[in-house]
């Protein structure tokens, strides 16, 4: 059998460059146009509305968009913007193109370990996986920010033989890395955790460590002083992002540290990440009605990939980004919304590397070419049963444009549609739900009382129940946050 042609890390092509230099411009190309033509058309998330918002005004106090304000991905999207006019046809082109270019930078980086055959397996996996897939057409931040994570890896995989590219190397390293936090502040961690497990960084010395630090410092000034400036100043822009996490410390759904701790919130916690992990990489819905169910499948499907990724003669890589994804997860138990499955994007080269560790236990063709058929339709068979409904109205659209339509004089109460109507419907009477404490009632009592038609999202408030007018859902995989809409009538009890 002929020996394994594998890239040498001291040149980013080997000897058969033509040959990979097409495959990587092959997958660019097709998954380009592949993620293009199935994108959304709307701004899915509320998060997306800000950015939209910001394409025109960055105004961090006002979430245009929400803090830390994303200043690397706004400016690309201000770029992409000055060719495409609609706001969400721009945010959703540019996950497209950030998707079909991390699945090419994954091609490159595997190709340094696995054969071609076994790199382009793993490139697909990864490419068609349900989540992967679905992120490369929503108008978020999460496939931008993946690019930098993977840029990071390939410059630090980099061993150019000489002090001249030793330099340059870290010098890529440093402003990657100070990159990312303005593109996507929560893969920094991983980027930081992957170096150093990789075992670079714990035996830096003085002069290179200097040179990372002083690229890192550049890479943050890039985007730090612009957005400082655009918000009113550098006290300004850090007063909002503290705001921002304060508000998050305070609401237990989104972050663990709220005092006192509740261990049995904690343990909530520990079981629904788990839970949504497996959700992300299984082929199909596990249901969440039977949790000790949901928990079983979840590890019987997490283990084996995790098995083969450690196993993979992508190892070298593998291992310490597996590492890294374990603090990544930490990270994200603690401080961020767990049944949110977008912050599980950076898992899917687990699957990619799994995928291709499976496909070198094969030696005879037939055997491995059955193989990588075997999972690449795992990945992709899933996908094409959701990627369908990216093309339709998502639910928080479709109950703005029903409310638009059905009630024009109507007054709607809603926290959860509050930033879509502000888009989709700038000429509608859009208030914030009344709190719990009871502020806001006497508003909302008051339009009760008048003659315009009362509606919300949510089924009481002020201690009035309200009627079901309409429910708008789709399948919680392709986007959970607003994956049900329902809107409730209100009246007084004398109506």
């Amino acid at each position: 059998m002929a020996a394994p042609t594998r890239i040498s890390q001291h040149s980013l092509w080997a000897a058969n460059s033509t040959k990979d230099l097409l495959s990587s411009a092959s997958l660019f190309v097709v998954f380009a146009a592949l993620y293009s033509l199935t994108r959304s058309h709307w701004l899915d998330d509320w998060d997306s509305v800000n950015f939209a918002f910001s394409l025109r005004d960055f105004d961090l106090p006002n979430h245009w968009p929400h803090p830390p304000g994303y200043p690397v991905y706004v400016a690309a999207a201000r770029l992409v913007h000055v060719f495409i006019p609609d706001p969400a046809a721009t945010l959703t082109f540019l996950s497209a193109l950030a998707g079909a270019s991390a699945v090419t930078m994954f091609y490159v980086l595997s190709r340094r370990y696995l054969e071609r055959q076994e790199a382009l397996v793993a490139s697909l996996a990864m490419a068609f996986a349900p989540l992967f897939w679905l992120q490369a057409g929503l108008a978020l931040t999460d496939m931008f920010g993946l690019l930098f994570l993977l840029a990071f890896m390939l410059a630090e995989g980099f061993s150019p033989g000489t002090k001249r590219g030793e330099t340059i190397r870290l010098i890529h390293c440093g402003a990657i890395t100070g990159l990312s936090l303005g593109a996507r502040p929560h893969f920094t961690l991983l980027i930081l955790a992957y170096w150093f497990f990789r075992g670079r960084a714990g035996t830096i010395e003085a002069r290179p460590l200097l040179i990372v630090l002083l690229s890192f410092l550049f890479g943050v000034a890039v985007w730090l002083l612009p957005a400082a400036y655009a918000t009113g100043g550098l006290e300004t822009y850090f007063r909002s992002c503290l705001t921002q996490f304060q508000w998050r410390f305070n609401k237990p759904a989104a972050c663990a540290l709220v005092w006192p701790l509740d261990f049995r919130h904690l343990a909530s916690r520990a079981i629904g990440l788990l839970g949504e992990i497996g959700q992300a990489i299984a082929p199909r819905h596990i249901t969440k009605s039977d949790l000790s169910r949901r928990v079983v499948l979840s590890l019987f499907i997490i283990i084996p990939y995790v098995f083969f990724a450690w196993r993979s003669p992508a190892a070298p890589v593998a291992r310490p980004y597996l590492r890294a994804s374990a603090i990544y997860l930490v990270m994200l138990f603690l401080l961020l919304p767990v049944q949110h499955q977008r912050y599980l994007l950076p898992l899917t080269p687990i699957l990619g590397w799994a995928a291709g560790g499976v496909v070198t236990l094969f030696r005879k063709p037939l055997r491995k070419a059955i193989a990588s058929i075997a999972f690449i339709a795992l990945s992709l068979v899933p996908s094409l049963s959701l990627v369908g409904s990216l093309s339709k109205n998502p639910p928080p659209v479709q109950a703005i444009d029903w409310l638009r339509t059905a009630h024009p004089d109507a007054v709607l109460y809603s926290s959860q549609l509050f930033r879509h109507a502000a888009y989709y419907w700038p000429n509608g009477v859009v208030r914030g739900q009344p709190k719990v404490d009871g502020s806001g009632c006497a508003g909302f009592l008051a339009d009760i009382a008048s003659s315009r038609p009362v509606v919300a999202t949510a089924h009481e408030l002020c201690g009035i129940k309200g009627e079901r007018l309409a429910l708008f859902k789709r399948d919680r995989r392709i986007h959970d946050k607003h994956a049900r809409i329902e809107i409730y009538r209100f009246a007084s009890s004398g109506n």
